[in-house]
């Protein structure tokens, strides 16, 4: 957004990043992974809202909750239990994404509690069986530095993670379980960021400092970032979901802008002398004024039985086309609204009218209806009467607020850097303790532990990969990369870096690709296989080694070693497969001589790898071709 002066308009940022942790699920002992199967069972839930314990009900709970959805859950016996289908008591947290969690509170300078309680927060938009999210608060009071200035940490959550809605079916949701469950650390920082680029430079530095830790779960969702905004006369908004790290600063500078023409449309408002209650619900039945209409969706909508319904918005001319974002208008934001609450597509406003084959004709004869001033506009809606009413008095009210100016609101986050309406600002209401979990204290022995295992920083990490002989290509590879604190543990057992490195970096990746299950090979099988390789174990079989214990988890990796050891071959049958090579290639070996060794190595290999080691390959094929060459 050129031009604009982020400091003389106020603007003030702060983020909310939620990360997966690659644990266990937080309340129960499932794996947590993800599944892309037909379920083994499904079920279905009706979620009711309760009052808290001061006798409140939050408001945006109630909102959802007035929707009346069901909500069919899809169970995986792999990664599901009777704790996520709320039948079951929650069980302890799990211990290891506790310590990941209080590490980066340290990393944080931030204040760990004595004593964590896990909180129960309302959410009845079915993400969770329960009808709450169990979240619990780990730090406060921490820092970070984000290279030109400090930024401060408000609070570290570790909470659970919520199902994955997979479709919606009319007036129902259908949730995935295998992901309701998997821990999420909760980073949130005060309100401290003054322009676009430093909620993004902001991210990412909270990225990398989770990414250091090497317990974080990577991939399309597994990171999410909150942005809550406002600017000085506007309000504060949480624009939720945002994935992609490079539109950050596009989102903050489009709802600057939105809160902007928000503040203009306002000051129109006022101008214009537009009170409240000139703003009434005064629906009118306008079907037959479209019974010949070329609209296609008016006239789809009359087939079926809809009707066409209108209001007047008093001296609100020429302000529902103004546009809040680039490419959505202020007619956008009360379409919305009625999206989000009442499930309708769409409406048709006067500012873009005539248009979608509504004539000139037809909005003069709207006009008319509803008694239209040049200072009016009109809405129309086609649906049945009692939705229009509700829909109606959803846009009255989005319209008064707009004479207040900015809404508090929770906002989700669209693809292109703009945002749409989700749901009110949650309140206070929404929380009350957990009573199913014990509380967990925290020991001084604990936390000076933990202290001592805190990861190595960047800067740290590449001059200790240098120093151990790493390519600048696989340093920078392996800095963030979730095997850093494992293979920093190789190292000191004396392994050699680049071949750890090449290892993990290259070979499980590639077997990743090539789609086998690179996470039923763990951290000890690799130590045993690079124990093999270091007591004379054939590198070259290493890869077919890792295969073997991708399909087959069950197998411990000793016995796979053991048996390709067996299907090696022995020297004397290398030496007769090599001589065999080299007398069918006599005549190029007498042509090029030596130089006849690098066509012939491939033959050779592809007759040997996986058998014999690329190295004892090459010395015997150079010998055999010394031995030709000597007899002639």
């Amino acid at each position: 957004m050129g031009g604009v002066d982020y400091n003389a308009i106020g603007l003030k940022a702060g983020l909310e990043v939620h990360q997966q942790l690659d644990t266990g699920k937080l309340f129960c002992r499932c794996p947590s992974k993800l599944v892309n199967r037909e379920p083994d069972f499904r079920f279905t839930r009706k979620l009711r809202l309760a009052a808290s314990e001061l006798g409140e009900f939050d408001r945006a709970a109630l909102e959802q909750f007035k929707k009346g959805t069901v909500y069919e859950y899809e169970f995986f016996n792999e990664c599901c239990c009777l704790v996520e289908c709320d039948e079951e008591p929650p069980k302890q947290a799990d211990r290891k994404a506790l310590e990941v969690a209080l590490k980066i509170a340290l990393m944080c300078n931030a204040h760990i509690f004595d004593e964590l309680i896990v909180m129960r927060k309302i959410v009845i938009d079915g993400s969770n069986v329960s009808g709450f999210q169990r979240t619990m608060l780990i730090a406060e009071n921490g820092k970070l530095d984000i290279g030109n200035k400090e930024i401060g940490i408000q609070t570290i959550v570790l909470e659970e993670d919520a199902a994955r809605p997979m479709k919606k079916e009319g007036n129902k949701i259908v949730y995935r379980l295998d992901r309701l469950g998997i821990p999420l650390i909760e980073i949130a920082t005060a309100p401290q960021l003054k322009t676009p680029q430093e909620v993004k430079l902001c991210a990412l530095k909270i990225g990398e400092l989770l990414r250091r830790t090497c317990k974080v779960k990577r991939g399309l969702g597994t990171i999410r970032q909150d942005i809550n905004i406002s600017i000085a006369n506007g309000a504060r908004i949480e624009l939720k979901g945002v994935q992609e790290l490079e539109l950050i600063d596009k989102y903050v500078e489009n709802e600057v802008k939105r809160q902007l023409a928000l503040l203009e449309i306002k000051e129109e408002l006022a101008k214009r002398g537009v009170k409240e209650q000139e703003l009434v619900c005064d629906c009118k039945m306008l079907s037959k004024l479209f019974e010949s209409t070329q609209c296609k969706i008016i006239a789809s909508g009359l087939k079926r039985g809809k009707q066409v319904f209108g209001i007047k918005l008093n001296k609100f001319a020429g302000l529902l086309g103004k546009e809040v974002q680039p490419g959505r208008r202020f007619g956008t934001e009360l379409a919305d609204c009625i999206k989000v609450r009442h499930g309708l597509a769409g409406l048709f406003h006067s500012d873009e009218l005539p248009k979608y084959g509504i004539t000139e004709r037809e909005v003069a004869s709207v006009k008319q209806a509803l008694a239209c001033r040049a200072q009016d506009a009109f809405v129309l809606l086609v649906t049945d009467e009692s939705t229009a009413k509700k829909a109606f008095e959803t846009i009255i009210e989005r319209c008064k607020i707009a004479l207040k100016g900015v809404p508090e609101e929770t906002r989700e986050a669209l693809p292109d850097g703009n945002s749409c309406y989700k749901r009110p600002l949650p309140g206070s209401a929404r929380m009350y303790p957990e009573t199913d979990i014990p509380k967990t204290v925290v020991s001084k022995e604990m936390i000076e532990q933990l202290r001592k295992e805190l990861p190595l920083t960047v800067e740290q990490r590449l001059a200790l990969y240098k120093k151990h002989g790493l390519s600048e290509k696989l340093a920078n590879e392996m800095k963030l990369s979730n095997y850093a604190c494992f293979f920093e543990e190789l190292i000191k057992q004396g392994f050699d870096a680049k071949r750890c490195a090449v290892l993990l970096l290259e070979e499980l990746k590639s077997l990743e690709r090539s789609g086998f299950d690179v996470e039923n090979i763990r951290e000890e099988d690799i130590v045993t296989l690079l124990e093999a390789e270091r007591s004379g174990f054939n590198k070259d079989l290493s890869l077919e080694v890792l295969k073997e214990k991708a399909k087959h988890p069950e197998k411990s990796m000793n016995a796979i070693i053991e048996s390709f050891k067996k299907a090696g071959m022995s020297e004397k049958e290398v030496k007769e497969i090599i001589a065999s090579i080299v007398e069918k290639n006599r005549k190029l070996v007498l042509e090029r001589k030596e130089r006849a060794i690098n066509a012939l190595m491939g033959e050779a290999m592809s007759r040997l790898r996986g058998k014999v080691e690329a190295k004892l390959v090459a010395s015997m094929l150079k010998k055999a071709i010394a031995e030709l060459l000597s007899e002639n």
